[in-house]
């Protein structure tokens, strides 16, 4: 699966590499943003003993506005019961270089909608989250730039932009 990911990335970084001068340039389309974040998903992890599954990624561009949105389906577990529903959230694209990753700075919740509920007494959780929206959330990973560093080793990006519905990184 390891081998399948890394060949994954390398396809992807070979379509899309091209050099300035001395400068190296990534263009990401919205599809491939999408391709590689498929390899870090389902995310998997538990909030006030619920078990909560992020999966199906799937990632916007709005380069005019400078936006990028990211919609998720959502699967919250307890007791055997199970409540789904798609959550989309919008930020700003930052690189964080102490982890060595693109995320989603300042995303707010758009919106927030349930597919199917079967926990008991959920109607307080489900209002607090509705209540959420427009409301500032953690920072949201995107991208493991670690993974690029493994076919471009030593490099980190000094600039990304989002133009058009790609994202630009500049080494």
């Amino acid at each position: 699966m390891k081998t399948f990911r890394c060949l994954a990335v390398l396809i992807i970084l070979l379509s899309v590499v091209s050099t300035k001068a001395s400068a190296l340039e990534i263009t990401l389309t919205e599809q491939q943003v999408n391709d590689m974040l498929q390899v870090g998903f389902p995310v998997r992890q538990s909030y006030q003993g619920i078990d909560l599954t992020f999966s199906d990624p799937k990632v916007s561009i709005q380069g005019a506005l400078n936006n990028i949105t990211i919609k998720s389906v959502i699967v919250a577990q307890q007791n055997g019961q199970k409540l789904r529903a798609i959550a989309s959230a919008q930020g700003q694209v930052n690189y964080n270089p102490k982890q060595q990753v693109i995320e989603i700075i300042k995303p707010s919740l758009l919106e927030f909608s349930i597919l199917d509920n079967s926990i008991e007494q959920s109607e307080q959780a489900v209002s607090a989250l509705k209540q959420a929206i427009g409301q500032q959330l953690p920072m949201i990973f995107l991208l493991d730039v670690k993974q690029l560093n493994q076919f471009l080793p030593g490099l980190q990006p000094k600039n990304i932009a989002l133009r058009g519905s790609t994202l630009v990184i500049n080494f």
